[in-house]
């Protein structure tokens, strides 16, 4: 499901997308709400829409399904407030269509994947969110950072039994995710 309310840029996505997977739209957070469903594997929501943004919409949509992988789509920088969000991965417009076409891969790849799998690479990905943002002296004084390391590194400990599920590029990428945290 592609969720953004610039009606060009999703159907742009869901062109490139439709070559591999069925593309569902909504234009913002009401419609994606009521078009979600057990056919959606993974939602891009821009967090910025009319009526009801992509932030408000996330709870709604893991209430009915916390398995769906879903990728904040945004022109707003990531800040500290995506530590708290349910969110598999958070990506900063612009977008290229190999970035999205890759990103949805990769999701619905990770869905296949044991619970600790898949909040390590959440997990991974919002350290990486922050990290490109935050130079390290604020990272290194910040809590909620290095809470997050301290999950990621507890997370790593429980899913090392699970790491043969992963392919060799999925292994390749979440270990360069590891080394560069």
């Amino acid at each position: 499901m592609v969720v953004d309310d610039d009606e060009a840029f999703a159907e742009t996505m869901g062109l490139h997308l439709r070559e591999n997977w069925d593309v569902v739209y909504a234009h913002d957070g009401d419609e994606a709400v009521e078009k979600y469903g057990p056919h959606v594997d993974v939602v891009l929501l821009d967090r910025r829409m009319p009526t009801m943004p992509g932030d408000e919409a996330l709870p709604e949509l893991r209430e009915q399904d916390g398995e769906t992988a879903i990728a904040m789509m945004t022109a707003v920088d990531p800040d500290w407030d995506i530590v708290d969000m349910d969110i598999d991965m958070y990506l900063t417009k612009p977008i290229d269509t190999r970035t999205i076409e890759e990103t949805v891969g990769n999701l619905y790849d990770r869905a296949q994947y044991a619970r600790e799998l898949r909040g390590l690479f959440s997990l991974s990905s919002k350290i990486a969110a922050l990290e490109e943002r935050y130079p390290d002296d604020v990272l290194q004084n910040e809590e909620r950072y290095q809470r997050l390391v301290s999950e990621q590194k507890r997370l790593r400990e429980e899913s090392r039994g699970h790491m043969d599920d992963l392919s060799a590029e999925e292994f390749k990428r979440l270990t360069q995710v590891f080394d560069s945290t």
